[in-house]
């Protein structure tokens, strides 16, 4: 079957009734790229400006084909433009086939300019940590899943968001998919450690465990290559600089430790260390200072010997006190109110 023929009975209704109602119709996939077989269908989308173009997206069958003519707005397109969906490929590697004005032309050339911007590395980085944690939800249903069938189900979930999470690492897009994929992103210059075998696992293997072992694998590798394109791409900070008036503030959660051991509320005291650690966590990101450096005082949390663990906290606060001078970090510290007054006063 002719497919142009569809195409060009969709566009004649277009400029002969509907002008004032269609921004744009775009062509995108097998078609558009020239990839076709004797099945392949006719992917076209259009931006409406009215409900009444709205209405005119349509779904059907020729030849035992399947079409939709799909609307899509202006508004999602934005979305895609800025790899919210792994779709971007339909601004990036559509065809356009009608466009109402010049504006409609260059409105839609700007958000394909901005699909194809990669220079915001940092955005990139984020979006692809995004699609991780994403592929780790799946994991945990697989952890969860009873037989083969899901267990497959869940695999492929994982490939979806992590196959998307490498792309975006590359500040690149998915093109085509499906047979395809593996080959496109074979072809990135980023790539987790034993990617193609850890890959192809879910599609030769019938053996769960096998399954299993294969993805967490997967996802291991992709954590660590998104962990070192974070730390190249890290901006150096002054540890000085950054940490300046940090210990006034962090003191708050030293002391609600202190005074959850001493009330026996084992509950506020592990989560105020946890809640400490991670802002140390964030706080020395990029200043080329380890966090090794201080005792781990979540691991050493003991509902059993509490005592001990407030020791630990108590070191953890006289080292980190140290560390910071050390450094150059000035704290400051009033004995009373009164001083505080005579300070403001030298203001």
């Amino acid at each position: 079957m002719d497919l142009s023929r569809v195409a060009d009975i969709l566009l004649e209704k277009i400029k002969k009734d509907y002008k004032d109602d269609i921004a744009l119709v775009v062509i995108m996939g097998s078609y558009a790229s020239k990839d076709t077989y004797h099945k392949s269908d006719l992917d076209l989308y259009f931006v409406p400006k009215t409900e009444r173009g709205r209405n005119l997206g349509m779904v059907f069958i020729i030849d035992g084909i399947g079409f939709d003519f799909w609307p899509i707005s202006w508004e999602r397109l934005e979305q895609i433009a800025n790899h919210n969906a792994k779709i971007t490929s339909i601004i990036t590697e559509g065809k356009i086939l009608y466009y109402g004005s010049d504006n409609d032309l260059e409105r839609f050339n700007r958000l394909k300019a901005k699909a194809l911007d990669g220079s915001d590395k940092h955005k990139f980085i984020r979006k692809a940590q995004e699609k991780l944690n994403e592929a780790y939800r799946h994991y945990f249903k697989l952890l969860d899943a009873v037989d083969l069938s899901e267990v497959r189900m869940q695999a492929m979930e994982i490939i979806f968001s992590l196959t998307w999470a490498i792309a975006l690492l590359n500040r690149t897009i998915i093109k085509r998919g499906r047979g395809k994929l593996k080959d496109e992103i074979m072809a990135m210059p980023l790539l987790p450690q034993d990617f193609p075998l850890l890959y192809d696992t879910v599609f030769v293997s019938s053996d769960v465990a096998e399954i299993n072992n294969a993805y967490r694998q997967l996802l291991k590798n992709t954590e660590e290559l998104i962990r070192k394109e974070q730390t190249r791409e890290r901006e150096a900070v002054s540890f000085r600089d950054k940490l300046n008036g940090y210990y006034e503030e962090l003191i708050n959660f030293y002391n609600k430790i202190y005074y959850a051991c001493e009330t026996g509320d084992l509950y506020s005291a592990l989560i105020a260390a946890v809640e400490l650690t991670l802002e140390l966590k964030e706080a020395f990101a990029g200043t080329g200072v380890s966090l090794e450096q201080l005792p781990g005082i979540v691991g050493a949390f003991d509902p059993n010997n509490m005592g001990r663990f407030l020791e630990l906290v108590h070191e953890h606060e006289k080292q980190l006190v140290e560390l910071l001078k050390s450094n150059g970090v000035k704290i400051r510290v009033f004995r009373d109110p009164d001083e505080l007054k005579e300070y403001m006063a030298s203001l």
